[in-house]
């Protein structure tokens, strides 16, 4: 017996997945959205570059095809959101270096490419130029650089986001909007019948007329419970990032590489980061975010070949993520979005690399397009609001307003998390919001984002969460049921012991 009745299930609350809910909020039907995570862009969102791009320097990309549409159709879209959902963005140029004439060979070839999209007219109106520079003109646009590098190709069209605050704006507004959401939800079995599915969940049963399967690294997965796995097999293939300490901040001046896939560049929030991924190794393990020894080993030695004054001390974390891609390597760049050839109203939707890049430009082909062409009815609501304030930066407040926040709520006056300068009134407003995580909490409002990764204000934040939850201590997980960072408290131990 079902439990929950909608018109469309959403499964996966990553880049797409929150990106289709949101552009479904605006029209007047029946959507869930649910997440196997306790929370939203927990999967590639979570380890992404947080770029935003126009697009025109990825030669691999076939010129017509999906992922160059989207990746072209959602640049301005993407900087749009973020204003209006209030997720913090800048301007970050990309700087190609380069230090002999083979590499000066194949930026060449991006060049070129770029030129000829530019050219095209396909690419969004105001793509600035690539252009080459001399040693001297890098010298002093980078001067930390490593010095054997004697040019670059400036590329002035790219932002830099948060790419799992989108996705949770992105959430919350929905659910504002009144997009029913279910997280910590997997799903167990597909059933396919007549003019419905029946979708079985860890929390019950749910019919609908309409699947969008975002599962992300899922994806196959999922859509095999509905034989609707006609689009081949993705696998993850994995890239490495370090996390750099704030007191870098300078060190760079653009997001500098060699290569899209070894490259040092800043985060929104201020610290910076290094990415290795040689060439997107793929594993044939999904859920594989393991991180090795000779891959630090190998972080280190190239973010040294970038900018040699970094040393190890400067590493205050790392970790890898994955991005599905497809297997063959032909079609590896290549989104696979679209109606299932095999299950009618099954649409699968997989941007592998672009990502949130590419998230709104897909959501609104899925809805527009591949529902509507399913016979789903868009009818406009009236009142939809398209804005969400986020939780107050107190450490980016001028003294006045940290005044009168203090004043309406005494606890933005205690500071918990002394290295992201985040105080307990972000932590409870952040649960308030829905998290309920020492991660949820983290990605929300940064506290366990510095130089000592929780180990200050780690206890307290758990306490916090405690408190507001109601749950014991011991209870509070780090990510996931099972994460639980305490096991017991140090009297009960005793007591087991008398």
């Amino acid at each position: 017996m079902s439990k929950w009745d909608t018109e469309v299930l959403i499964i996966g609350g990553g880049a797409i997945g929150t990106a289709v809910a949101r552009e479904l909020s605006k029209y007047k039907v029946d959507v869930i959205l649910i997440e196997k995570d306790v929370d939203f862009g927990q999967g590639r969102s979570k380890t992404a570059d947080n770029m935003v791009s126009q697009a025109a320097v990825y030669e691999e990309w076939p010129l017509h095809s999906q992922v160059t549409r989207f990746a072209f159709g959602s640049y301005n879209v993407v900087e749009r959101e973020c204003e209006e959902l209030d997720v913090p963005q800048e301007r970050e140029p990309n700087v190609f270096i380069f230090e002999n004439e083979a590499m000066r060979r194949r930026l060449d070839v991006i060049k070129e490419k770029a030129d000829e999209r530019i050219a095209s007219g396909i690419l969004p109106k105001g793509v600035a130029p690539l252009q080459f520079i001399d040693q001297e003109t890098l010298r002093r646009l980078e001067p930390n650089v490593n010095k054997k590098f004697v040019g670059g190709l400036y590329a002035n069209n790219r932002s830099i986001i948060d790419s799992v605050r989108l996705c949770i704006a992105r959430a919350e507004n929905a659910k504002e909007n009144g997009i029913n959401i279910m997280v910590d939800t997997g799903v167990e079995a597909i059933s396919v019948g007549g003019s419905e599915f029946e979708v079985e969940t860890t929390k019950g049963s749910i019919k609908c007329r309409y699947i969008v399967n975002a599962a992300g690294e899922g994806v196959t997965e999922v859509a095999r419970m509905a034989n609707a796995d006609d689009f081949g097999d993705f696998l993850p293939r994995t890239g490495t990032h370090v996390v750099l300490d704030k007191k870098l901040q300078g060190i760079v001046n653009n997001r500098v590489l060699v290569d899209e896939t070894n490259y040092i560049m800043h985060t929104v929030h201020g610290s910076i980061f290094y990415a290795t991924g040689g060439a997107f190794p793929m594993v044939h393990k999904k859920g594989y975010h393991n991180t090795v020894k000779k891959t630090l080993d190998d972080c280190l030695a190239g973010v040294q070949y970038l900018v040699p004054d970094i040393s190890a001390r400067d590493i205050i974390n790392a970790f890898t993520g994955t991005v599905p891609m497809m297997t063959t390597d032909e079609e590896q760049w290549e989104c696979k979005v679209g109606i299932s050839k095999w299950v009618p109203r099954f649409i699968n939707a997989n941007i592998g690399f672009p990502g949130i890049n590419a998230s709104p430009a897909a959501a609104k082909e899925i809805v527009e397009g591949y529902l509507v062409h399913e016979g789903l009815k868009l009818e406009k609501k009236p009142h939809w609001n398209p804005y969400r304030k986020a939780i107050p930066v107190f450490s980016k407040l001028p003294d006045k307003e940290r005044r009168q926040l203090i004043a309406q709520d005494p606890r933005y006056g205690h500071l918990v998390c002394r290295c992201e300068t985040v105080t307990e009134g972000e932590i409870c407003e952040a649960i308030r919001r829905g998290a309920t995580t020492l991660d949820g909490v983290k990605f929300r409002c940064r506290p366990g984002m510095g130089r000592c990764q929780a180990g200050f204000c780690g206890p307290r934040v758990t306490r916090i969460l405690a408190r507001e939850l109601g749950i014991p201590e011991t209870e509070v997980t780090k990510k996931s049921p099972g994460s639980n960072t305490l096991s017991f408290r140090n009297k009960e131990l005793l007591l087991e012991n008398e």
